[in-house]
């Protein structure tokens, strides 16, 4: 049976009508400088990156710069379980010149290990199901593996980063002996060092990110904070927070901090902070919890400066020092304080449900963890982040049936290598 020919072959009119709608969008095309293009690629890009937790990360950052920049293509593919080989090839080409340009251009300034590149390629690719609702490329990985593996072997690598945790007693001195009480500015570092150190924090949990601005939503504010005594008299604080690593964009999950550490006590610090620079009632719930003055929370890059020169005042080499050396030290404590695994991991949200803590350990024991860092000076022979890979992952006798390499989960790797 013959096939009708197409309408707009039949339709001279219709053929007109969209013959000039392209005619136009050309001419439209033709006439802009480069100068609009520019514009008009940077607020492309800019948008994509404008809010979420996927677009924050720095390999989708990358990603989309490289596509609009050096490629001059959308970052995102339509395709499907019934795409054409070709374009699964090319969408499998874009992330493979994606991981070249990382290893050869270093567009960070620094060689960046294989090893991380294929994070980036992963966050890439969960960021693209999240966003598209399909997979940026096929089935077929095995290219994108044999690349990486090329590349850690052709590629000079750089070398790990080594991250020593801070030590208890090292914080407190190095805090008692260059922040002033008396100062609003020292009182917010002091109280945000000393509920990190203590709660477990990730800096992202406490300060903004690179290009991150201040959401009340998402945010820690002076509203979150709530002080509860018991009928003992003894005190702790929550702190309703949104932890970094965690979708959803509101703060659900209670921070417990018990007071009375004899080295650090997150209570009384958040205490002090109240009484030296206080915030009207109203505006509590838009005013940072911790803050430089003003509206203006601290960063990362702060906190890791901060750090780094806190060890320093102690003789302490900086290089070995960095934002995440708090959760790390904090971590490390604990497991010197022979506090168990699966607490660690809750207390500290390595693991996927929080409210383990309160169901296996119960709420005082919530409220005893901090205390209980803040009061455990350490000596750790092998400095570095190695014990939160093999000491926080479940121990035999939790889980049996559980492979090693299944429990080792992308959340605590990344955690390992943030600052890398």
């Amino acid at each position: 049976m013959a096939q009708s020919a197409p309408s707009w072959l039949t339709n001279p009119r219709r053929w007109l009508r969209v013959a000039a709608h392209e005619i136009r969008a050309l001419k439209q095309a033709a006439g802009m400088t480069p100068t609009e293009w520019q514009s008009r690629r940077e607020a492309f890009v800019n948008n994509a990156l404008a809010s979420g937790l996927r677009r924050q990360q720095t390999g989708v950052r990358w990603f989309v710069k490289f596509c609009v920049h050096a490629r001059g293509r959308a970052p995102m593919t339509e395709l499907n379980q019934h795409s054409p080989w070709e374009e699964q090839l090319e969408a499998t080409q874009l992330l493979m010149d994606f991981a070249v340009w990382l290893a050869v251009s270093r567009p960070s300034g620094r060689p960046i290990a294989a090893k991380t590149i294929g994070k980036y390629l992963s966050h890439v690719r969960m960021w693209h199901r999240q966003e598209f609702f399909r997979d940026i490329i096929g089935d077929d990985f095995g290219q994108l593996k044999e690349l990486l593996k090329g590349i850690a072997r052709t590629v000079t690598q750089p070398p790990k980063l080594e991250r020593w945790g801070v030590r208890t007693q090292d914080l407190a001195a190095s805090m008692q002996a260059t922040l002033n009480p008396a100062s609003a500015v020292d009182s917010n570092w002091f109280a945000a060092l000393t509920c990190a150190f203590c709660g477990l924090l990730r800096a992202a949990e406490f300060s903004l990110q690179p290009g991150e601005a201040f959401d009340p939503a998402r945010h820690l504010t002076r509203a979150d904070v709530t002080f509860v005594t018991e009928a003992d008299g003894s005190e702790y604080a929550v702190i309703r927070m949104r932890p970094a690593k965690r979708t959803g964009a509101t703060k659900t999950v209670p921070l417990v901090l018990g007071g009375g550490g004899t080295l650090l006590d997150p209570v009384r610090a958040l205490r002090h902070l109240f009484d030296i620079d206080p915030v009207p009632e109203a505006q509590r719930a838009t005013t940072p919890l911790f803050r430089q003055g003003g509206q203006r929370p601290f960063t990362v890059e702060q906190v890791r400066g901060t750090v780094k020169y806190l060890m320093l005042s102690l003789g302490l080499d900086p290089r070995k020092f960095g934002a995440h050396s708090l959760r790390i030290g904090g971590a490390t404590a604990a497991l010197s304080a022979g506090l168990s695994p699966a607490a660690i991991r809750a207390a500290g949200r390595w693991a996927s449900d929080v409210y383990i803590l309160y169901t296996r350990c119960n709420m005082h024991s919530a409220v005893q963890l901090a205390s209980v860092i803040g009061s455990t000076s350490f000596e750790d022979t092998e400095r570095g982040i190695k014990f939160a890979d093999e000491e926080l992952l479940l121990m035999p006798d939790e889980m049996p049936a559980i492979r090693f390499d299944e429990y080792l989960s992308t959340d605590m790797l990344e955690d390992l290598e943030d600052e890398t």
